[in-house]
């Protein structure tokens, strides 16, 4: 189920919302889009999902996500979204579970460091041949580009949640 775009809070100063705050809170109209699907695999908040190409019923192509990763069978690697958590009131992110996915705008995300060299603030990400995981971009591009990452990840910082901006892809 697909969150609605039509209504947009410009206001950078305070948010109105959310009683006693200053400036906006990522819940208050930054142009996230949010779609519910349902796990085919266990999954963690930050992971990078993609499809059920291998789906039977076209219908559940686009139904079903597992983590993105280019090492798998059949391969995955176009990252669609990040995992945000569970929609369901028993919080589980296991296989058959509903979970929520960040398919465009700013979120927390799984980030490689480069094999140890660390990302820059505004380069490209694209996923990896690790489940779940994003890095950096490679020139010439293997992989569709899924988002750029908006913090610094460190060298030899490993796998960590960054914030990134999602490019919409679905």
């Amino acid at each position: 189920m697909a969150t609605s775009t039509l209504i947009q809070k410009l206001d950078a100063v305070t948010d109105p919302l959310v009683s006693g705050t200053v400036g906006s809170t990522v819940e208050t109209m930054h142009r996230r889009q949010v779609e519910t699907f349902i796990a085919r695999e266990t999954l963690l908040v930050g992971d990078w999902v993609t499809w059920d190409v291998a789906a039977a019923a076209d219908a559940d192509v686009t139904l079903g996500v597992f983590k993105a990763d280019a090492n798998s069978v059949p391969v995955r690697p176009v990252a669609i979204g990040v995992v945000l958590g569970s929609d369901q009131t028993s919080g589980t992110l296991t296989a058959g579970s509903r979970v929520k996915v960040c398919i465009s705008g700013v979120c927390d995300a799984l980030v490689g460091d480069a094999a140890g060299a660390g990302i820059a603030l505004g380069s490209l990400l694209t996923s990896s041949n690790a489940a779940g995981v994003a890095d950096l971009a490679a020139s010439p591009l293997v992989r569709p580009v899924c988002a750029v990452l908006a913090e610094v990840v460190p060298a030899a910082a490993g796998v960590t949640l960054k914030r990134v901006v999602v490019y919409n892809s679905f």
